[in-house]
C-alpha cells in the first residue's frame, strides 16, 4: 500500500507540474496610430481562440523598433495574465518573403557562372604564356629567310590578337555579372531589411476560464516615424478672409504599412515623466525674447515667402528649419567600378530639427483613415482648415523697386494650437512662395508678405529742371528733386505705406539741405521719409522731395547706389 500512495503522489505531481500550454501563432491589424512628431503608439487588434488553461499568444510581424517595456495587454474577456515578453523571430524572415530566396539563388547562380568564367580566362592565360615562352626563332638552323620570318611572326601576332581579344571579352562578361551580382545584394539587403525590421514577436501566456474566442488589444511605443507640421495660406482678394490649411507631413520606418488607419496626430512627449511636474520660479526680462530692440524682434517684422527655398526669415534674426534633402535613404551608382552600391537604412537620412511648441499638448484626430507604408517617404495628411480674419496693407519703396508689396495682419491664429512648421503662401490662386510659421516668436498678429501687388504702379523720377550742379567757390552744391507717384489699380481703396530718404552726412565737410518732403514724416536719425496713403479706386497721388548737398569741390561723393549682381564675362 505505501509504494502503490508514493506511486499516485508521483503521477498527480508530474501532470501538475507538466500542465500542457497552448500555443497560438497570431497575425494581428494595426486598427489606430498615435503619431508623436518624433514616435508613435500603435493599436493593434486580434480574434484568438483561447482553450481552457494556459495559452501562449505569439503576436508576430512586430516592428523590431517597439518598445518592449511600453506593451499593454487587454481583453473584452476576463483573462488572467501571466506575463508579456518579446522576442526576434529570425528563421521566418525568408518565409515571410519568397523573394528574398529567389535573389538568393540568382546571386548563387551569378557566382558560379562568373567562376566558370574566370576559369575559362585562366585557360587563354595559359595559352598566351606558352606563346610568349616559345617565341624565339633561334634553333639549329640559323639563317632564315624573309619569309620564314614573316610567317612566324604573322603566326604570333594572330595567334596573341585572338588570345587577347578573347581575354577582353571575358572581362567584360564578367564585369557585367559582377554588377548585376551586386545589385541583386543590395536589393538582398534592402528586402532583408524591410522584413528583419518587423521580425519582432509579442508573447503573452494567459490563463482562460473556458475555451472561447475573445478580441484582444496590443499597445506600444514605436520610434521610426513622426510628422511635421505644414500649412497652405491663400487669400483670393484682400476683402475676404484667408483660408488656413492645417496639413501635416508624415512618415513611417516602422516596418509595418499602415493600411486604412484611424491616424491620430499629437504635439505630446512620448518620453514624458510619469512624475508629478514641480513649478519653478518664471522669470521675466528684456532677454525673454531676444536681446534685440528693433520691430523685428518686437514681433512687428513680415514673414516674407520664398519661392526657391526657405532659408531666412525675420531679417537674419531667425533661420527657418531645413527640411530633409532625401527621405528614400537608397544611394546606387551605375558605375560599379567608381562606387559599389550600397544600401542604407532610410531612418540614418532623415534631418531632424528642433521646434518649440507650446508646453499643454494637442492631438489631431484625422477625420479620415489614412494608409501610409513603411518606406520613410513624407506622405501628406489633411488635418483641418480655418478661415481667419486679416487686414491687409501695402508698402511701396520706389527708390529701390517699382512695385507694391501686398502685407497681411493675420489675427485670431494663436488658439489654433499651430505647430512651426513651413507655409505654402498663395494669393489669387497664385503661388507666391514658401515662408514658415515660427509659432514661438510670433505675438497675437501674424505678419505675413504677400508679395508684389501690381495693380498698385509706383515711380520715383528725377526732375531734371529742377535739379543741377553748382560751383561756388571752394564748394559744390548738388540740388536733387524727385518725384513719386502712387496709382490704386484696384476697384477697393487701399491703404499705401510710402518711403523714401533723405541722405545722412557723415563727415563735417558734407552738409544736407532739405528743401520739400511734401508733409513726409521725417526720422531724423535714420532719415527715412514715410507717408500714409488712402488711395480711392483709379485714384493716384504724387510727392516731391528735394535736398541740396554741399561738400568740398575736390572731394567726389556717391549719392546713387548701386547694387552687385553676376553677368558672362567673354
Amino acid at each position: 500500500m505505501k509504494y502503490i500512495l508514493l506511486t499516485i503522489l508521483f503521477t498527480t505531481s508530474m501532470v501538475g507540474f507538466s500542465q500542457e500550454i497552448s500555443t497560438s501563432r497570431i497575425s494581428s491589424k494595426i486598427e489606430a496610430i498615435t503619431v508623436f512628431l518624433t514616435g508613435g503608439e500603435v493599436h493593434r487588434t486580434a480574434s484568438v481562440n483561447l482553450k481552457k488553461g494556459r495559452n501562449k499568444l505569439v503576436f508576430t510581424e512586430i516592428s523590431t523598433v517597439a518598445d518592449n517595456k511600453s506593451i499593454q495587454f487587454s481583453s473584452e474577456t476576463a483573462l488572467s495574465l501571466v506575463s508579456v515578453s518579446s522576442e526576434i523571430d529570425y528563421l521566418s524572415v525568408s518565409d515571410r518573403n519568397p523573394r528574398i530566396k529567389a535573389i538568393k539563388d540568382s546571386i548563387q547562380l551569378l557566382s558560379d557562372e562568373v567562376i566558370d568564367l574566370q576559369n575559362e580566362k585562366s585557360a587563354y592565360q595559359v595559352e598566351r604564356q606558352l606563346l610568349e615562352q616559345n617565341k624565339s626563332i633561334k634553333g639549329e638552323q640559323q639563317n632564315l629567310t624573309v619569309e620564314e620570318l614573316s610567317a612566324m611572326a604573322a603566326y604570333y601576332r594572330k595567334h596573341i590578337m585572338e588570345i587577347n581579344k578573347t581575354m577582353t571579352q571575358y572581362d567584360l562578361r564578367i564585369r557585367k555579372k559582377n554588377n548585376l551580382k551586386y545589385r541583386y545584394q543590395n536589393q538582398l539587403t534592402e528586402l532583408n531589411y524591410k522584413e528583419t525590421i518587423k521580425s519582432n514577436q509579442i508573447v503573452v501566456i494567459v490563463d482562460a476560464q473556458a475555451t472561447e474566442t475573445a478580441t484582444v488589444e496590443l499597445k506600444y511605443m514605436v520610434s521610426n516615424c513622426g510628422w511635421q507640421a505644414n500649412y497652405d495660406l491663400r487669400a483670393n482678394n484682400i476683402k475676404d478672409k484667408i483660408s488656413l490649411k492645417y496639413k501635416a507631413k508624415v512618415y513611417n520606418n516602422t516596418g509595418n504599412d499602415w493600411a486604412d488607419v484611424n491616424l491620430f496626430l499629437s504635439t505630446s512627449d512620448p518620453n514624458i515623466s510619469a512624475s508629478a511636474p514641480e513649478l519653478a520660479p518664471w522669470y521675466l526680462n528684456y532677454n525673454s525674447l531676444m536681446n534685440q530692440t528693433s520691430d523685428a524682434y518686437q514681433g512687428n517684422e513680415y514673414v516674407v515667402p520664398d519661392n526657391r527655398a526657405y532659408k531666412k526669415y525675420y531679417q537674419n534674426w531667425n533661420a527657418a528649419p531645413q527640411i530633409s534633402q532625401n527621405l528614400d535613404g537608397i544611394y546606387a551608382t551605375d558605375n560599379y567600378e567608381q562606387s559599389q552600391e550600397t544600401v542604407a537604412n532610410p531612418e540614418d537620412n532623415i534631418k531632424f530639427t528642433n521646434i518649440e511648441v507650446s508646453q499643454l499638448s494637442t492631438t489631431f484626430e484625422i477625420e479620415k483613415q489614412y494608409s501610409i507604408p513603411s518606406d520613410a517617404k513624407p506622405y501628406l495628411v489633411d488635418i483641418t482648415e480655418h478661415n481667419l480674419t486679416a487686414t491687409f496693407s501695402h508698402k511701396a519703396v520706389p527708390k529701390l523697386d517699382k512695385d507694391a508689396f501686398l502685407l497681411a495682419n493675420i489675427v485670431g491664429w494663436e488658439s489654433l494650437d499651430l505647430v512651426p512648421g513651413p507655409t505654402q503662401v498663395y494669393f489669387s490662386e497664385a503661388f507666391v512662395g514658401q515662408s514658415y510659421i515660427n509659432t514661438s516668436n510670433v505675438a497675437d498678429t501674424l505678419r505675413l508678405s504677400f508679395g508684389r501687388d501690381t495693380k498698385i504702379p509706383v515711380s520715383r523720377k528725377l526732375m531734371q529742371e529742377f535739379s543741377d550742379k553748382k560751383v561756388i567757390g571752394s564748394n559744390r552744391k548738388d540740388n536733387y528733386t524727385y518725384k513719386i507717384i502712387a496709382k490704386n489699380n484696384r476697384d477697393i481703396p487701399v491703404r499705401l505705406n510710402l518711403y523714401d530718404q533723405i541722405p545722412i552726412s557723415q563727415d563735417s565737410d558734407i552738409s544736407i539741405t532739405i528743401n520739400e518732403t511734401s508733409d513726409a514724416t521725417y526720422n531724423e536719425t535714420s532719415g527715412k521719409l514715410t507717408w500714409l496713403l488712402n488711395l480711392k479706386p483709379g485714384e493716384s497721388k504724387s510727392y516731391q522731395i528735394s535736398f541740396t548737398i554741399k561738400y568740398p569741390k575736390d572731394k567726389t561723393i556717391r549719392v546713387k547706389k548701386y547694387r552687385t549682381i553676376s553677368c558672362p564675362s567673354f
